[in-house]
């Protein structure tokens, strides 16, 4: 997700600079290096502000203005510490009241990330801070990700970001709050998992997660903000960036425009019945500022199609000159009317036929499912079986799929697997929280093929539920279908990458299927998540 940028250096303060003893230009010089300095900070040209601040530092290195513009610098490096030590004795408000923010900012993140290990992506081109412990279990995954997105995104985009961009795996949503201006309220009740913001992508360990969560496309949609931002000098408005981070953030994997998963259809099918769309300019100044997780499920469906509607018109090149576009100075809606050679209002017009014609369709079973399958941040250690029994809409159902946790949670599969199908029965036999539940109660009874048959449809429509594809991968494993099971715990790993019987399958299906480098990595994450 991405968050606006902090406001340059108050001008007034620079104002108020007087010449300093060595100056070699005069004070004037020196404001205007200072203000040049912090615009190109605020709008990432971060080679060009470092360049800048090198020469401040020579010829003003007492300036406030100095002082906390290397401070800032040193911050987007890592080096909180330095960042700190860099603002001593300067007062909260100096630099337009700058100082105090940052050195609040510094010290938080020096503390959530204190002990910290490092690692560099495998191309050399990501360098990943994260928590000692059981998060090393996913520190290769994630430079192998970034490493595939750097080269899509390099050739869908033209362009391949100056330098190295860190990454800070962050171990719980308390600490996204201190590392941001977010609060745990706003991070609990969007959903925000990830942040692009401070020149690097910050991001929640899944292990956080009741469920887990998309983690890898999460990675590679906060990857899209940073190039958009390093490219447009971050002109870019929020509803078009989330759009283009939401369309391009399977392109590591897969091509752009995959269909809406079927709880975004329904969202949007819903929203255009009632006339319920989110408006764009509501969208800002984040995603993390709207009142609930179904709506920001609904707000990135919108941006989402809206820029895979631009793309059908104008392809990859369209998508290109928009943002230069707005580099160059027009107002993104402009930009996008002047790549698809009409007026706005026929643009967004045109895009509301789109979804009309894509005959977005309401689906009764997944009215309680943006809601109820938003992301759980864990409390504790302990999960109740019946955690998400709430988004079943029968009573009926609902009270038979809850019999049917009682019962599984006590080694009792047989009778569970009966109240299970009767809850399935009284929900017109179609519902995803209960054919889960049945598809891995049937594994657990070693009837494979009846799982299988369950959990098939339920991952075609949601692969970013990882339930159903533990259950096939187990399924196909413990029949024989080696190359069926690494498919099937190859979308889990994208969601549920601590759960053991993913990674310790993998390790022995890849084994089976004679991927030796594949199934060391997998063996080493085995036992990780094991410890």
């Amino acid at each position: 997700m991405r968050r606006p940028a902090r406001p340059a250096l108050a001008l007034a303060a620079l104002v108020a600079l007087a010449a300093l003893p060595g100056d070699a230009g005069g004070a004037g010089d020196l404001e205007a290096d200072m203000v040049r300095a912090a615009r190109h900070l605020s709008s990432w040209r971060f080679e060009e502000a470092r360049e800048l601040v090198a020469g401040l530092a020579a010829r003003a290195p007492r300036a406030p203005e100095t002082r906390y513009l290397r401070a800032e610098l040193a911050f987007l490096d890592g080096d909180y510490q330095h960042a700190i030590e860099l603002l001593a004795g300067l007062g909260d408000r100096a630099v337009g009241g700058n100082v105090g923010a940052l050195r609040k900012l510094a010290a938080s993140t020096l503390e959530a990330t204190r002990g910290f290990a490092r690692a560099r992506s495998p191309g050399g081109h990501f360098a990943i801070s994260y928590p000692p412990g059981k998060d090393e279990a996913i520190v290769e995954l994630t430079g192998e990700v970034l490493e595939a997105a750097h080269r899509a995104l390099a050739d869908d985009l033209g362009y391949t970001p100056p330098g190295v961009v860190r990454v800070e795996i962050l171990p719980a949503a308390s600490d996204l709050a201190r590392v941001s201006t977010l609060t745990e309220k706003e991070i609990e009740t969007t959903g925000t998992i990830a942040l692009c913001k401070y020149g690097k992508l910050m991001v929640v360990t899944p292990r956080a997660t009741v469920f887990g969560y998309p983690w890898m496309d999460t990675l590679v949609h906060e990857y899209v903000h940073y190039v958009v931002s390093r490219m447009s000098h971050d002109r870019v408005p929020v509803w078009l960036q989330e759009g283009l981070a939401r369309y391009l953030q399977i392109r590591w994997r897969a091509p752009a425009g995959r269909p809406l998963s079927s709880v975004d259809e329904h969202l949007l099918a819903a929203a255009l019945r009632k006339d319920e769309l989110i408006s764009f300019d509501d969208m800002h100044p984040s995603m993390a500022k709207l009142p609930s997780q179904k709506a920001a499920a609904l707000a990135f469906a919108e941006v989402a199609t809206m820029v895979a509607y631009l793309h059908g018109e104008a392809g990859t090149p369209g998508l290109r000159r928009a943002i230069q576009l707005i580099k160059g100075g027009k107002g993104a809606r402009k930009a996008v009317a002047e790549v698809m050679g009409r007026p706005w209002p026929e643009v967004e017009r045109g895009w509301k036929q789109y979804l009309r014609s894509a005959r977005l369709r309401t689906q009764p079973a997944l009215a309680g499912r943006a809601e109820s399958r938003r992301i759980r941040f864990r409390k504790g250690e302990g999960q109740d079986e019946n955690v998400g029994a709430e988004e079943v809409q029968s009573g009926k159902a609902r009270k038979h799929a809850r019999l049917g946790g009682l019962l599984r949670a006590r080694g009792m599969s047989k009778a569970a697997a009966m109240e299970y199908e009767k809850a399935l029965a009284a929900a017109g036999g179609s519902d995803p929280y209960i054919a889960a539940k049945l598809s891995r109660t049937y594994l657990e009874l070693g009837e494979h093929e009846r799982a299988i048959e369950l959990a098939v449809p339920l991952l075609a429509a949601d692969d970013t539920d990882a339930a159903p594809a533990v259950t096939l991968g187990l399924a196909y494993q413990a029949t024989g279908a080696p190359a069926d099971a690494a498919a099937a715990f190859e979308v889990a790993l994208r969601v549920s990458p601590f759960d053991p019987a993913v990674r310790c399958g993998l390790a022995e299906v890849y084994g089976a299927l004679g991927k030796g480098q594949l199934a060391a990595r997998e063996e080493r994450a085995c036992a990780r998540v094991r410890e």
